[in-house]
């Protein structure tokens, strides 16, 4: 049997966890294994295969076969390094570049890891020039150069850059608008600048990123049908405990699984790592949520990422927006891991959010299930999301909803037409597990923006001056910080602004605000809390 043959063998019975799918399963990875492996595309469904199967193994017999196969394709691969075919590349095996953009923080993490190499590939579209960039950063005395007329190259030879620094030398230039983190991000964006990683070691890879677990987790089913609001309200086991090492190991698995994939998240990248908290949980799942550092953080709301593991294997990651008891929500789960648990997954995750930060009100947004998303028409996503207790907030769409679920459940084979699911994406949906829904951000922000323009005609630095001073002078000085950070400063002018559009002069919203102010910058779960106290006092 041809090596694409015996792949197509493995698909076959790759997500059967029945008695006859277990024997198929071994007998189609002994084959495998004495099948000579090919650098063709097969060897890429191979491999999407072998990381499904390491996250859901049978038995111990059967992860020592999927283990002996990878370690196999990370040898096969490490021979090969010298000619790596252009169709592995952005693959995330081992041995093989991934070539993409990334921000200015994320290069620089890169150019630190003990375990890859990263150059400069290529310039894609640039807004602007290394002569316009580094016009704004280099000693006076050297910024004759830049108005030369060199080309990017031309004039990092001019600057006498040796031609294997020039990718730390342009991050160290822009690594003096630390200070100003959204200017620093414009100008490295501008550049369009694609950037090659080239792993070092096989542990640099989507099989051998792992987070280290106790124990395995042996698949015999596939658990699709469960109680979800059971699920997300079951208490929450303590957080598994992390030395610094520990925490730290944590943090590279959890950027080096985006990076692996070619993406980014906020606060996969800014990560702060105090935030970081690790929940072991059923189904040898494992949640890790993290919030950013005080500089990134959103105003108002806390942006907290997550990565979900399967068996220590990153299998999907994404974000809440918390504002209080109201979070926005969005999940993506890496494709080698689809066709599996995937709503079990959805649901611990939630289960994560609701338990640590006291969440009340989930709402994901109509791209996840469809909007510009063909994929998620076709996949017929929204049931997916209402199978789990979410629902449209727009009340027509919910009554239509609730039509189609009755025909699905009376007319076997049943399914919402293309033009049906198109329309459910006028609206987000929501999982609501309190009586109201909660106030948004824009709820807030809309008041601000009046108040801005009718009291002090637009003015912003105007407003947001007087308005700290307003509050100031109502704020005890015991809960507001003596000499505070540049991070605090710009909490302070936040809760300052808010609490003159919202007329908050006093009582306990007025106390919650003036806490905020030491603790968003240095405490993300006490801040959530404070939030919360905010609106209940509403």
């Amino acid at each position: 049997m041809s090596f694409a043959r015996a792949v197509q063998a493995l698909r076959l019975s790759c997500h059967r966890f029945d008695a006859e799918g277990h024997e198929a399963k071994r007998l189609a990875l002994q084959r495998l294994a004495r099948t000579a492996l090919q650098d063709t595309r097969a060897l890429l469904r191979y491999h999407e295969l072998l990381l499904f199967l390491r996250a859901h193994p049978s038995n111990a017999a059967l992860l020592a076969q999927i283990e002996g196969e990878l370690g196999r394709i990370a040898r096969f691969l490490g021979q090969r390094r010298r000619r790596r075919s252009p169709h592995l590349e952005n693959s995330g095996l081992p041995f093989t570049n991934t070539v993409t953009r990334f921000t200015h923080d994320c290069v620089r993490w890169l150019l630190g890891h003990a375990h890859c190499r990263v150059a400069p590939d290529s310039y894609g579209e640039p807004q602007l020039d290394l002569n316009a960039v580094l016009r704004l950063t280099l000693p006076t005395l050297e910024r004759s150069q830049t108005t030369a007329g060199f080309g990017n190259d031309e004039l990092l030879e001019a600057l006498k850059v040796p031609r294997g620094k020039h990718l730390t030398f342009i991050v160290n230039e822009l690594s003096r608008f630390d200070h100003q983190p959204y200017v620093k991000d414009q100008l490295f964006d501008s550049l369009d600048l694609f950037v090659r990683v080239t792993p070092s070691d096989r542990s640099f890879s989507k099989a051998y990123n792992r987070l280290p677990m106790a124990a395995v987790y042996y698949q015999t089913e596939l658990l699709r049908h469960f109680d979800h609001q059971a699920l997300m309200n079951r208490r929450l086991p303590a957080a598994r405990a992390l030395d610094a090492p520990s925490r730290a190991q944590v943090v590279e698995v959890v950027r080096n699984a985006l990076a692996l994939t070619a993406r980014e998240t906020d606060p996969g990248t800014y990560l702060d790592p105090d935030s970081l908290r690790l929940f072991d949980l059923e189904h040898g799942l494992t949640v890790a949520i993290y919030g950013m550092t005080p500089a990134r953080q959103l105003p108002l709301e806390s942006y907290v990422g997550f990565t979900l593991f399967k068996n220590g294997l990153a299998a999907a990651y994404g974000g809440a927006w918390l504002l209080g008891p109201r979070s926005n929500f969005g999940m993506n789960i890496f494709e080698p891991y689809r066709g599996g648990e995937s709503g079990f997954m959805m649901c611990q995750v939630l289960r994560v959010y609701r338990q640590t930060f006291g969440v009340e009100f989930f709402e994901v947004e109509a791209q996840q299930f469809g909007l510009d998303n063909p994929d998620g028409i076709a996949s017929g996503a929204f049931w997916f999301y209402y199978r789990h207790g979410f629902r449209p907030l727009d009340a027509a769409l919910a009554t239509l909803a609730e039509q189609e679920r009755r025909k699905i459940t009376r007319r076997p084979g049943y399914r919402s037409s293309e033009r049906t699911l198109v329309r459910f994406t006028g609206s987000n949906v929501a999982l609501n597990f309190g009586t109201k829904v909660p106030a948004q951000l824009s709820d807030i922000t809309s008041r601000v923006t009046r108040l801005v323009q009718t009291r002090y005609g637009g003015d912003r630095l105007a407003a947001e001056r007087d308005c700290v001073q307003r509050f100031a002078s109502r704020a005890s000085r015991a809960l507001l910080p003596l000499r505070p950070s540049a991070d605090q400063l710009a909490v302070l002018a936040e809760v300052a602004l808010v609490a003159e559009a919202l007329a908050i002069d006093a009582g306990p919203r007025l106390d919650a605000l003036r806490r905020m102010v030491k603790a968003k910058p240095t405490d993300l779960q006490r801040y959530q809390r404070l939030m919360l106290a905010f609106f209940a006092a509403t």
